[in-house]
């Protein structure tokens, strides 16, 4: 399968595919403010009418590049251009300042591919495995398993917990609205027929994080002026392969934890950055050159934040359970072209899989091109405020909401999906739990309402299965181990407030 799937990739337009998604991706993530989940969303409707294996591997390039092109701005100006960029800012601007800005730049890029090509290649190998493991989850199964995703995310997705389970919660019930997936009757459609389908994936995505973006900073007053902030001037400079190969346990260490933790739902690429950067300092022989512009401060969070790429894909394709912000957007893309995520997607379309696969690994050589010609470029793109492209993502957002059934209704829930997305980012709750509730709560009332049903209402057909009393003791350790985190955090805030 591995060997057609290759011949699948003999396209010029996967090629044509891979280079414009990462050229986009790269300028995307450079511009602070900007991000990878907006600029898929926007592109999606784009997707339409394009075959599967470019369609995907141009919303992939986008995510490869956004994520290597958000150290360019966190390097330079010392503002991430995507969250996990920040752990690169602490060496990189050091760097900058004392003019190896073009040395970091390229540690950068070459951590950020070892970190794909790594998990890209245990993505090829869990992926299927476990998508077969699957085959035998019943109801009860998979209901247990979208339980734990969700706890997940609540518990270790960062931020204040009761904030990301509420906003679980609101995901969760904006998935009812519609028929119900048991006896078809409308819920909260205000008699509408147009409601009857439920609020669709991709307006809702659009708006929330592309119209909420433009929304908030229309109403932002106090905005950085990133077009006045002094840039350190690039000087020439060469990264030898002797150089990288000295890093070579750091970037494992870290390609193994950016690989891992992305397969966590909900966790992201900033956690696995800041992991690796402190586990790279902790096994330094010079710990006190990290903050001063140590080149392992900058390869570490790299390899580690570009590694959550193939490991968010890992639930995501095998079992539709996004791993992040970014692939619960992807995982939409799927859908859109008929290939469902889930345990059946290997089964019926293992070509197509395998060789998205293989495309994101021998995209890092346009990665590696391109990103090495964009270096100058991307020094004028990051003086563009962002204020300036948002009329342009507007546009885009209207037209990709209305592409996707023809009708104004999609315009409308996408405004309203961006409005609300813009109440709850003033509020500074996090809006990845929200979207991610919103795609797994459906199938998890309709596995929990299949289970009852199966054992006639009831709740034994939980406790008599041996993988999802597996599952819900693994839940249990969690919030074990979350408990202790909190305590641990407590006791140590007192002790530092004590002295």
């Amino acid at each position: 399968m591995l060997l057609d799937a290759l011949n699948a990739l003999m396209d010029i337009w996967v090629l044509v595919a891979a280079v414009v998604g990462i050229v986009t991706g790269i300028i995307i993530g450079a511009i602070p403010g900007l991000g990878p989940t907006m600029a898929i969303a926007l592109l999606i409707p784009v997707t339409f009418t394009m075959p599967p294996i470019p369609a995907i591997t141009l919303l992939l390039g986008v995510y490869q590049g956004a994520i290597f092109g958000g150290s360019i701005s966190a390097i330079l100006l010392n503002v991430p251009g995507t969250p996990s960029s920040a752990a690169t800012a602490i060496d990189g601007h050091a760097m900058a300042k004392r003019g190896e800005g073009g040395r970091a730049l390229r540690i950068a890029l070459y951590a950020s591919v070892a970190g794909n090509i790594f998990s890209c290649l245990v993505l090829i190998v869990l992926a299927e495995p476990l998508a077969s493991m699957a085959l035998n989850f019943g109801p009860a199964e998979m209901a247990a398993l979208m339980f734990f995703a969700l706890l997940v995310i609540v518990l270790f997705g960062g931020g204040v917990r009761l904030d990301a389970a509420l906003m679980v919660l609101l995901g969760v019930f904006a998935g009812i609205v519609g028929l119900d997936p048991i006896e078809g009757t409308p819920r909260f459609t205000f008699d509408s027929f147009a409601m009857e389908n439920g609020l669709q994936l991709i307006p809702v995505l659009v708006g929330l994080f592309a119209m909420s973006e433009v929304f908030l900073k229309l109403f932002e007053r106090h905005s950085a002026n990133q077009g006045e902030m002094d840039i350190p001037e690039i000087l020439p400079s060469k990264v030898r392969f002797i150089d990288m190969w000295r890093m070579r346990a750091k970037l494992l260490w870290s390609s193994l934890i950016g690989t891992f933790v992305g397969i966590l739902p909900g966790i992201g690429s900033t956690v696995p950055a800041f992991m690796s950067y402190s586990l790279a300092r902790a096994r330094s022989k010079q710990p006190n050159k990290f903050g001063e512009g140590a080149d392992e401060g900058v390869a570490a969070p790299e390899a580690a934040n570009n590694a959550v790429t193939g490991g968010a894909l890992i639930p995501t394709l095998a079992l539709g359970i996004p791993g992040d912000a970014v692939t619960a957007v992807i995982l939409g893309a799927f859908m859109l072209q008929g290939l469902a995520p889930g345990p059946f997607l290997f089964r019926d379309y293992g070509i197509e899989v395998y060789a998205i696969f293989e495309a994101l690994i021998l995209s890092s050589i346009p990665t590696i091109i391109f990103g090495l010609l964009l270096f100058k470029v991307a020094v004028h793109v990051i003086r563009i405020q962002p204020r300036h492209l948002f009329p342009t993502i507007t546009i885009l957002a209207l037209l990709g909401a209305f592409s996707v059934n023809n009708s104004l209704v999609d315009v409308w829930v996408m405004l309203g999906a961006g409005f609300v997305g813009f109440l709850l980012r003033r509020g500074a709750f996090p809006l990845p739990p929200l979207l991610i509730g919103l795609i797994l709560g459906t199938p998890l009332e309709q596995s929990v309402r299949q289970a009852l049903l199966t054992s006639n209402g009831s709740l034994d057909i939980f406790w008599h299965s041996n993988i999802a009393l597996s599952i819900f003791a693994l839940t249990a350790i969690c919030i074990v181990i979350s408990v202790a985190i909190s305590v641990f955090k407590n006791k140590r805030h007192q002790g530092s407030s004590d002295v």
